[in-house]
């Protein structure tokens, strides 16, 4: 019997920053741009347990297609590696993938309800759901055909960030949307460094990613154009759309963007095993970005309130 260690593993936990930043955002963003409003504790929770959930499923889920076409296999680096070890069983990984949808699914269905004019709640759920069960399923695979980065941007950025702030306040902002962009491009930023570091043994068994589509050389400047792009809309957003002065504290994660860009940048001179990690260290700068953020919104909130 596996332990709770080995699922533990399975759900690649490591990953869930990417999940937990938009319904946090969405909730700050909510109680800042509507003074006066009566924040909901148990809705903000259940979105981010309903999140984290779909995140875990997802994760499972396109463990068990990858390992199905070779995507994963002995001597690559994708995924949790518990159905290439043979830890797991691929139809114990893909039931488990279910609860964690189903899960996901009960606490979508009582927000719908929950909320006012929740219809529109009803769409940001499918959309997600859509974008996270095809992203290795078919008959889409979208990760397949390098339609991953879409995926992803939009699921753990805008829709993920303005489903948590319409549970809060049941009207549309542009805010939310906005305002999750920068995240997003980092989100797309990790599943990017993991499919440029991989285009080799992801093109053996003819699947096509983006870094595949565009070419080793592309691929880099566009990791550098997401890396960097997050600071260029943080500051455009500043400036333009009445996000707080204050984020400008995101720019204290700069030196490590920039030593991530030149690794990137020199791929070919650095030892594999140091860019291996690549998607962990873009995820770390994910972390920290994201964490700028939130606390330049608190600050926000509570100094001006």
């Amino acid at each position: 019997m596996a332990s709770v260690s080995q699922w533990w593993r399975a759900v690649r936990p490591w990953s869930f920053t990417v999940s937990v930043v938009p319904p946090i955002l969405g909730g700050i963003i909510a109680v800042i741009h509507n003074p006066g409003m009566e924040f909901s504790w148990l809705h903000f929770l259940l979105t981010l347990i309903g999140c984290v959930s779909a995140h875990a499923g997802a994760n499972m889920l396109s463990d068990c297609y990858d390992f199905r076409v070779r995507v994963d296999r002995e001597g690559t680096f994708g995924g949790s590696g518990v159905l290439v070890e043979k830890t797991f069983q691929p139809r114990q990984i893909f039931l488990a993938s279910m609860i964690a949808y189903f899960i996901a699914g009960v606490i979508g269905l009582y927000l719908i309800l929950a909320t006012p004019k929740g219809l529109f709640l009803l769409w940001l759920i499918l959309i997600g759901g859509i974008l996270g069960i095809f992203y290795t399923a078919k008959p889409f695979a979208f990760k397949y055909h390098a339609l991953g980065d879409v995926g992803v941007f939009v699921s753990f950025g805008s829709a993920m960030t303005l489903g948590s702030y319409y549970v809060q306040v049941q009207h549309f902002s542009w805010a939310p949307v906005l305002y999750a962009i920068p995240v997003a491009l980092l989100v797309d930023a990790i599943l990017h460094s993991n499919n440029l570091r991989d285009i080799q043994n992801d093109s053996a068994v003819g699947i096509t990613t983006v870094a595949i589509a565009l070419g080793e050389k592309a691929a880099k400047t566009m990791y550098y154009a997401l890396v960097l792009g997050a600071y260029v809309t943080t500051v455009v957003l500043v400036a333009l759309a009445n996000l707080p002065l204050l984020s400008l504290i995101t720019l204290l994660s700069l030196p490590l963007a920039l030593k991530l860009v030149k690794l990137v940048r020199e791929k070919d001179k650095v030892p594999e095993k140091q860019f291996i990690m690549i998607d962990a260290a873009t995820a770390q700068l994910h972390s920290a970005f994201s964490v700028l953020l939130i606390v330049s919104l608190l600050i926000q909130y509570f100094a001006f309130a």
